[in-house]
């Protein structure tokens, strides 16, 4: 069965440390919600579209914040309170984040709420953030990324709390004829900011300390080769044409089914292909046993960063609004924040990176096969 959600702005947050603690894991009471959404509003319920299939217990949130689901405060509590609405349906185990845009699956922050900030809305917009962090990171949904487009910063954010990473690998874009190269990584010192630490230390967690030391140093955004040699990712998905007999008829129809009605032809997508595929696996694995193996790699940083809360965004406020760090962002945003609405000049920019990457035919580093702490598994 089918079925679109809409988001309940009334529920309170689930931590899968808390649902560790009662005798049935995952097995929270259904709630049940609107069956509608509109994906041509820009209403904040259209900003996450949610679908459900509970025969195979699989989701899809689809972010829609046109063009570059740039992290604002609403967007934010959306991404939240669609994982929490995902969550109250017992017969879901497993979740797949992706984005509307084929280019770019999040921008990351926007930047609009730390240019010349609103004392009062700034600490609601960092709490919104920690929160993202704390229900993504900490659900008890197996969580899986489709990252067809650039994921910088806070996009990367994104991508790493999910348990499973897939990266397209890169062709020329149908649409508009030129290469498109997803890249992904935590730029922000290229910005003239810092990431914060909790999100610094999930680097550190997914790709080693010496590799994560240098990429926030750098701003360093990987293309998907790279990112999959060094862990960043889980897998990457080819051209549609060199993997189309991935899922048989009958899961086709069911992602077909699954996908909102602006991107039905997704489903023939090598990357959701294989998104879907690792969502049935993780539907399948018994949720207790995965709800407590998840709770061992992260329950400790879940509690960390709500013990730290407000210390955490306290720092962000009185860091973000110094004179400094604010001549940086508006040098980045221009007087219109034209860098973070153009979608254009956002892509161009970053498929010219990786472009030119390829084109060279760079070698990625040698690197270590060893696994990184915390990290669930090693593809």
């Amino acid at each position: 069965m089918i079925m679109q959600t809409k988001p309940s702005m009334m529920m309170k947050p689930s931590l899968f440390l808390l649902l560790g603690r009662q005798r049935s894991f995952g097995r929270l009471s259904h709630q049940k919600t609107a069956a509608y959404f509109s994906s041509s509003s820009s209403s904040p319920d259209d900003l996450v579209l949610s679908n459900i299939d509970e025969d195979a217990g699989i989701a899809l949130l689809t972010m829609n914040r046109p063009p570059a689901n740039s992290l604002s405060l609403e967007m934010n509590e959306a991404i939240s309170n669609s994982i929490k609405t995902i969550e109250a349906n017992p017969n879901i185990q497993s979740v797949i984040l992706a984005s509307s845009n084929p280019t770019i699956f999040s921008a990351g922050l926007d930047v609009s709420e730390l240019v010349v900030p609103d004392k009062e809305r700034l600490p609601k917009f960092w709490n919104s953030l920690q929160q993202v962090y704390i229900d993504l990171y900490g659900s008890r949904l197996a969580t899986v990324a489709a990252i067809q487009g650039h994921a910088p910063a806070a996009g990367c954010f994104l991508a790493m709390a999910c348990d499973y990473r897939v990266m397209y690998a890169g062709g020329v874009n149908n649409k508009t004829k030129k290469k498109h190269i997803p890249t992904i990584g935590l730029n922000e010192t290229q910005l003239g900011i810092a990431a914060p630490s909790w999100m610094g230390q999930l680097l550190v967690r997914t790709i080693g300390f010496r590799r994560a030391e240098l990429a926030l140093a750098l701003g360093t955004l990987f293309p998907p080769d790279q990112a999959l040699a060094i862990g960043l990712v889980d897998a990457i998905a080819l051209d549609q044409s060199s993997v189309s007999d991935l899922l048989d008829e009958t899961s086709h129809d069911k992602l077909v089914e699954l996908l909102p009605a602006a991107s039905k032809d997704q489903a023939d997508n090598a990357l959701m292909q294989k998104a879907y595929s690792q969502a049935k696996i993780f539907a399948k694995i018994p949720p207790q046993a995965r709800v407590a193996s998840k709770i061992v790699t992260r329950e400790e940083h879940v509690q960390d960063i709500i013990a730290t809360r407000e210390e955490d965004a306290n720092h962000f406020c009185g860091f973000v609004t110094q004179d400094a760090v604010q001549n940086n962002l508006k040098a980045y945003s221009g007087p219109s924040l034209v860098m973070r609405w153009n979608f254009a000049l956002i892509c161009d920019a970053l498929d010219h990176f990786s472009s030119t990457y390829y084109e060279k035919k760079k070698e990625p580093p040698q690197l270590e096969t060893k696994m990184s702490p915390g990290r669930l598994s090693n593809v």
